[in-house]
């Protein structure tokens, strides 16, 4: 709910400038980074006791959503952009870095659905499914995170996750991606809208990456 409300607000800034929305992102950041984020553990967990202590006991509390915590990361990292608070950014490359580490699956490729804190099986039984939606949230925060700074290692990430992206997803014959692959990137159901898939994080990818690339050529061209 939190790192949905950052984005939310956001949004809502943008389209209203003379509301005064930094001071509730900035609540929801705090709250976020309190509660959810675990350095210790190198993870941002999806459900935490309301101390935020880790409910290790149960899946639910070892659940880690790698989209969920990469889309996080961007979300941080553009509210440091935007105020230009270079230790809001520091303080988001590690979860993009940890989420990356822990999501990405070195045997087939891309990134798995869900992933347990303490290594063990996960009970979503999807869990080893590859999502269009959190490859669409990778390539952004990895581009942005390289465009904040400079560091070789997102550039490869972002031509990694890229990459595979572009194998795997689209749909060659009629447009759009694939949105539900098996873990070996096989296509699991052809239909390409359901009630969770719908026009939202592709276009969005695209069009955020498309602003950053043109941002990042003019300051390329002024130097």
């Amino acid at each position: 709910m939190t790192m949905i409300q950052i984005n939310m607000l956001q949004v809502m800034r943008d389209a209203h400038p003379a509301g005064d929305y930094t001071p509730l992102i900035d609540k929801a950041i705090d709250e976020v980074m309190t509660y959810f984020v675990k350095p210790d553990e190198k993870a941002l967990l999806e459900t935490v006791a309301p101390d935020g202590s880790i409910l290790r006991d149960i899946p639910e509390g070892r659940c880690i959503n790698p989209g969920h915590s990469i889309e996080t990361a961007w979300f941080l990292m553009e509210e440091g952009k935007y105020q230009d608070d270079r230790d809001l950014i520091e303080k988001a490359l590690p979860i993009l870095d940890w989420s990356l580490e822990r999501g990405w699956d070195t045997k087939y490729g891309g990134l798995f659905s869900f992933v347990d804190l303490d290594g063990l099986q996960p009970v979503q039984i999807e869990w080893d499914m590859k999502y269009w939606w959190p490859h669409n949230e990778s390539i952004y925060a990895t581009l942005l995170a390289y465009s904040l700074t400079g560091d070789p290692r997102y550039e490869k990430w972002f031509e990694k996750i890229f990459t595979w992206s572009e194998e795997h997803f689209p749909d060659r014959e009629f447009g759009e991606w694939f949105g539900y692959l098996h873990r070996d990137g096989s296509v699991a159901l052809d239909i390409k809208a359901s009630g969770w898939k719908g026009p939202f994080h592709l276009p969005r990818q695209q069009l955020y990456c498309y602003r950053l690339l043109d941002e990042m050529g003019k300051n390329i061209s002024t130097v």
